[in-house]
């Protein structure tokens, strides 16, 4: 039977099936995971939940940036290791008198029909993976509701567009590998090494400098420059993290380059061979081990923050009141009478009930905002905002506490752990005027009073000496005073019916006054409308049980444990689901990247371990070597990312307000955990590779 070349070479492609089965699936497998984090990162609900310049969304898409390079990379690595598999058959296609020209086209036409089938693949499994998670996270981790994903033509787009793109570094290496001449060449490039040059202690050590230097330059020093100068750093900046990926390649070449004699010179030559074989193949190795690195630290990141979110209840929890309501006292809200009759109907025992009365005043304050040259902007006013004040022998009697004020002071009210933020002081008030009467008063700060359950997230809270209060709080109509009802229940965790109907009556009596945001201030408000101008916070929210941001976003969320802690990951489940599907993302990437890079040591490697038999080395041995180079695949990055991820975790909480609050500890305690899983599921890959391993060269 006579064969055409063409017959030639689908008998070759049917004969080496699983080389074209491995880059298959590497494309395939890179494209659904960009095409699943886009469709989820821009779906409709998650663009709508992470707020436009927030620090959740630039970190997501900090991390989506490092896994686009990070599966672009793999693509490039795949595709190295495709040609080498081709280089034979080309080579001896040559020799048999075939026209380079010929093979060429043919190799392109084969190779642009493999990708744009892997992208097309690729981008109809990412949009099912995406909404395979999205239902399983509905079932699973929280009842959303009526909540939909969303889908996006964004989504897909920027799925599609990184195939394609991704199409452009594989074609590059497909037009270096047809031109060239010598058919030597081609025909022993499967076999052909990449070798690192031989590097000193220095190198290693600029390493871990670059490393540190980087994160210090990209994250510590814009913080100390706006806090100190008040000059906002620009975008560009961000660029000097590259040190860091710099510094990241120096250590794990260092790492594979080092191999000394040493005080043990025995070790060296038991582990001279498996060494050897690593930097014959560095350049492959050293990138593959920085991804997945980087990778490993997106994932870790990602799985970090969950934790962090989850400790942002601990406040209320550890409040020592187990209800908080609070409202204008001129609204008709519920009151003591509708709290005990809703007690009685759910056989719940009410216990140290109290009622206080604030005084809503207008203080002065300094508005800080970055102009669009990156300088802080300061501008102060005498009646910049509405706050709540309460005199001192009224805080003391309720609270517990013996606060001293002198006249002409005052006491910021802060929660037990909450910090001073940069853009606003603690001091920054000195007058505080009545609304009514327009009367004065200068005041200065005296301290912070720490009191966790008169902290308002929608109000600031002061505390005046008792004359100074009595004199600035007179002609107070009920519009201007705010009612804070407080207590506690003998069993807080079966009181849970009833805070749900406490909530429900609690929404169902409040007027659309009441449905405002959080910084909302009336008093902004009424004043930016005199002037003809547009106040941010004047959009109004749906007041409904159903709606789960209202404890983020709710002026008068009231404040009650037990319903807290039961809907709270409802609240913030779409900020969970994100972070949550980018770990997962970021970790499967991982495992492929390692297992396939695994599997390329035993194939590449191969003939040198047959020889090696041929030497008398037992399968012992043989095992041996592959571990060495195992161990460092998978253990020197895992415990890079993880000292990365805790070193910037700890770094974030310091300069986040200058102090580890109880909460972060505990958000690192749960962080602890997760990272055993992680480093679990990096040993599950470990062993299923050595087993491949083993069996490839049958020892």
């Amino acid at each position: 039977m006579k064969l055409s070349m063409s017959d030639l070479l689908k008998k070759l492609r049917k004969y080496n099936q699983r080389n074209y089965l491995q880059f298959i699936f590497c494309m395939t497998f890179s494209v659904l995971l960009i095409t699943s984090y886009a469709v989820m990162l821009y779906s409709t609900i998650v663009q709508q939940t992470l707020p436009v310049g927030g620090d959740s969304r630039k970190q997501v898409m900090m991390i989506f940036a490092i896994a686009i390079i990070g599966c672009l990379i793999f693509i490039m690595y795949a595709a190295n290791l495709f040609l080498k598999y081709k280089s034979r058959e080309t080579g001896v296609f040559l020799a048999l008198g075939a026209k380079k020209k010929y093979l060429s086209q043919k190799l392109t036409v084969e190779m642009l029909q493999l990708m744009l089938s892997c992208i097309l693949v690729g981008v109809v499994l990412g949009i099912g993976v995406a909404f395979l998670i999205w239902q399983l996270f509905r079932l699973i981790l929280v009842n959303l509701g009526e909540m939909s994903l969303g889908l996006t033509f964004e989504g897909i787009m920027i799925g599609l567009l990184f195939g394609l793109v991704s199409m452009l570094p594989v074609l590059f290496q497909l037009y270096q590998f047809v031109r060239r001449t010598d058919m030597m060449e081609i025909l022993y490039h499967q076999h052909k090494n990449e070798p690192l040059r031989p590097v000193t202690a220095k190198y290693g050590l600029s390493g871990i400098v670059l490393l540190v230097v980087g994160i210090f330059l990209g994250f510590v020093v814009p913080k100390l420059v706006s806090n100190t100068i008040g000059i906002l750093l620009p975008g560009l900046w961000n660029v000097t993290y590259l040190l860091s990926l710099i510094g990241i390649y120096r250590i794990m070449t260092y790492a594979i380059m080092k191999n000394k004699r040493g005080r043990n010179p025995q070790k060296y030559y038991n582990d001279l061979i498996a060494s050897n074989m690593m930097k014959f193949q560095g350049r492959q190795t050293v990138r593959n081990m920085s991804i997945i690195a980087l990778l490993l630290t997106a994932s870790l990141f990602a799985s970090f923050y969950p934790p962090q979110l989850a400790s942002a209840t601990n406040a209320i929890s550890n409040s020592p009141v187990d209800y908080e309501l609070h409202y204008n006292l001129s609204e008709d809200e519920v009151n003591q009478q509708d709290i005990y009759r809703l007690a009685r109907k759910h056989d719940v025992t009410i216990k140290e009930y109290q009622e206080i009365i604030f005084s809503e005043l207008l203080v002065s304050g300094v508005e800080r905002d970055w102009s669009d040259d990156g300088k802080l902007i300061e501008d102060y006013s005498k009646d910049h905002r509405l706050a709540d004040f309460i005199d001192a022998s009224t805080f003391n009697r309720e609270t517990k506490s013996d606060l001293t004020i002198p006249q002409g002071h005052y006491y910021r009210v802060k929660g037990a752990e909450e910090a001073e933020s940069f853009f606003e002081k603690d001091d920054d008030v000195d007058l505080v005027t009545n609304p009514v009467t327009k009367e004065e008063l200068s005041i200065k700060f005296k301290g912070v009073a720490r009191c966790q359950q008169l902290v308002s997230k929608g109000s600031r809270r002061y505390v005046l000496n008792d004359q100074d209060y009595q004199k600035i709080r007179t002609n107070l109509t009920k519009e201007n005073q705010t009612k804070q009802i407080l207590f506690n229940v003998t069993d807080v965790e079966a009181s849970y019916p009833f805070a749900q109907a406490v909530y429900q009556e609690f929404i169902e009596k409040a007027s659309p006054k009441m449905a405002v945001l959080n910084p909302y201030d009336a008093y902004q408000s009424a004043k930016a409308k005199a002037n003809n101008q547009q106040y941010d916070y004047d959009r109004k929210i749906k007041l409904s049980p159903s709606n789960m941001s209202l404890m983020d976003d709710w002026k008068y969320y009231p404040a009650m444990k037990v319903l807290v802690e039961n809907t709270f990951f409802q609240s913030v489940a779409v900020y969970f689901l994100v972070f949550i599907f980018v770990a997962i993302i970021c970790l499967a990437a991982v495992g492929v990247i390692s297992y396939t890079r695994s599997i390329t040591i035993g194939l590449s490697n191969q003939q040198l371990f047959e020889d090696l038999k041929r030497l008398g080395a037992n399968n012992h041995y043989i095992r041996k070597c592959v571990l060495s180079q195992l161990n460092k695949l998978f253990i020197l990055p895992t415990v890079l990312a993880a000292i990365l991820i805790y070193g910037f975790t700890l770094l974030m909480f310091g300069t986040n307000d200058n102090q580890f609050t109880s909460n972060e500890m505990n958000a690192l305690m749960m962080d602890s955990v997760l990272l055993m899983l992680v480093v679990l599921y990096q040993v599950i890959i470990y062993y299923v590779s050595f087993r491949k391993i083993k069996k490839i060269l049958q020892v």
